[in-house]
């Protein structure tokens, strides 16, 4: 049993130093840290939110600007802790009974962003569960749902991402690009959202990005970045072109520029 343990524990440290995304990582000295809390964790057998997060994770903290702090339990908006973090991120569907928001963690994140926090939103994060509070699509601008109208569907292909704000800081440096992923089109959409890009697609033209203010919080959001479960599996966020869109959507929401 002593060596079976043993054997765990070296495993687990070998595959620790092999990946640096598992190991958090402090910004150089002289620099002020924004500090993220990144709430992953969703339906199990649909997505590879851990994965992708372990990923996001890394490539924050690589920047030198970022650290990075890993959840799936939600209970953490109620707590004091938040205090610590700048923005929260949130990758996943928590519609699933074992994840879904409760009332009050809602009303926790609201307050949070409302107070001058940020927070960013990627692919599922969007989907929102029937007792979703009003003024969470108010806050994120638009969400996927099969709650009222319009019907929200999904499209798994190629999509040519076009680029509608060129001069946004969001979109410095890149231009139209293609990427396999899961669109999410006919979104129940706030007014007066304006799309940072788009893309067309069974007659439509959808966005799939965009910014929001909310109290004295930013907030940006991005449908695309579907990442199925399992091993192998294509990360659409491993895509520099939308990898970047939102590494500088993490920066506008932070600093605001």
């Amino acid at each position: 049993m002593r060596t079976r343990r043993f054997l765990l524990w070296t495993v687990a440290l070998v595959c620790l130093a092999s990946n640096p995304a598992l190991a958090q990582k402090k910004v150089p000295k002289g620099v002020k840290a924004t500090r993220i809390l990144l709430l992953t964790g969703g339906a199990r057998n649909h997505h590879g939110y851990r994965d992708q997060a372990f990923y996001l994770a890394g490539v924050l903290e690589d920047t030198g600007r970022y650290e990075v702090t890993l959840a799936e339990d939600a209970s953490i908006l109620e707590t004091p802790a938040m205090k610590k973090y700048d923005l929260l991120i949130v990758n996943a569907d928590r519609r699933d009974e074992e994840f879904k928001f409760t009332l009050d963690q809602q009303k926790a994140l609201l307050d949070y962003v409302k107070a001058g926090h940020g927070y960013v939103s990627i692919h599922g994060a969007d989907n929102a569960a029937p007792d979703w509070i009003p003024e969470w699509r108010e806050m994120l601008g638009g969400v996927f749902s099969h709650v009222g109208l319009p019907d929200s569907k999904t499209k798994k292909a190629t999509f040519k991402i076009r680029i509608v704000k060129t001069d946004d800081p969001i979109m410095r440096g890149v231009s139209d690009f293609d990427i396999k992923d899961e669109l999410y089109y006919h979104m129940q959409m706030q007014k007066g959202v304006e799309p940072l890009a788009t893309t067309d697609h069974d007659g439509g033209t959808w966005p799939v990005a965009w910014t929001r203010t909310y109290g004295d919080g930013r907030v940006f959001h991005t449908p695309l970045g579907h990442r199925d479960f399992g091993p192998g599996k294509d990360d659409p966020l491993r895509d520099p072109n939308l990898l970047k869109m939102v590494v500088q959507g993490i920066d506008w929401v932070a600093t605001g520029k």
